[in-house]
């Protein structure tokens, strides 16, 4: 799964968050590198605590509600606190999978990974994040405000950073359908419908059966 939302963010989302980083004392992020050697993960970091996270987590649901495309892609059941990554010249995360349950109120099934660009994509060079998937690698650098959603499954890590600073915000979702192929079938369908409520209504007959069909399907797929 990839979702690209590139204005998953507002502008004056995107100027509070920036406003926040600037204040924030990060930390080296091989403390969380958990079973990788230390030199896999060369970058910064901070977890947001109090108010710093109300306001992260707030822009992220801010985000998701407006975004059709996430909502029906990922079914998001439960998501993670977020963390915000600092890369500066030299600085990489180098080919790795994230881990499958992290803890967060009890385990979290980390099916799905979010990375939030906080920096424009012209003040800094390399620091692209490389999705490693079947049909070859996948490089993503959006604006700020932008996100990619994709499968934790995915081999990734991000480019080296040969100028400026990269800044980003890292989280993981567990979905409310844990099958990747099924969840796929959801949000395809849900695509269809879009394209069929356009060209017909919502109303119409044909839209009216196809919306009832993919909402029993979830209704059979999604977990308690």
């Amino acid at each position: 799964m990839f979702l690209s939302i590139p204005d998953f963010l507002t502008a004056q989302e995107v100027r509070q968050l920036r406003a926040m980083m600037a204040r924030v004392q990060f930390s080296e992020g091989s403390a969380t590198s958990g079973e990788m050697p230390d030199q896999h993960k060369n970058n910064l970091q901070y977890v947001p605590q109090g108010e710093d996270l109300r306001i992260v987590t707030q822009a992220i649901t801010n985000g998701v509600g407006r975004s059709k495309s996430v909502q029906d892609g990922a079914l998001i059941r439960r998501m993670m606190p977020p963390m915000i990554s600092k890369y500066t010249e030299g600085m990489e995360y180098k080919s790795h999978l994230d881990t499958p349950f992290m803890q967060h109120n009890g385990p979290l099934r980390a099916d799905l990974s979010m990375t939030l660009f906080l920096s424009d994509p012209e003040t800094y060079d390399g620091g692209a994040l490389v999705l490693e998937t079947e049909f070859g690698n996948h490089e993503v650098k959006l604006p700020a405000g932008g996100a990619v959603v994709y499968s934790t499954r995915l081999y990734h890590h991000v480019a080296t950073v040969t100028r400026g600073e990269r800044i980003a915000v890292v989280t993981w979702m567990q979905s409310h359908i844990g099958d990747p192929a099924k969840r796929k079938v959801i949000g395809e369908l849900w695509q269809a419908f879009d394209d069929l409520a356009d060209a017909r209504g919502e109303t119409s007959d044909e839209a009216r059966r196809l919306m009832h069909a993919v909402i029993e399907l979830t209704r059979m797929w999604a977990e308690s």
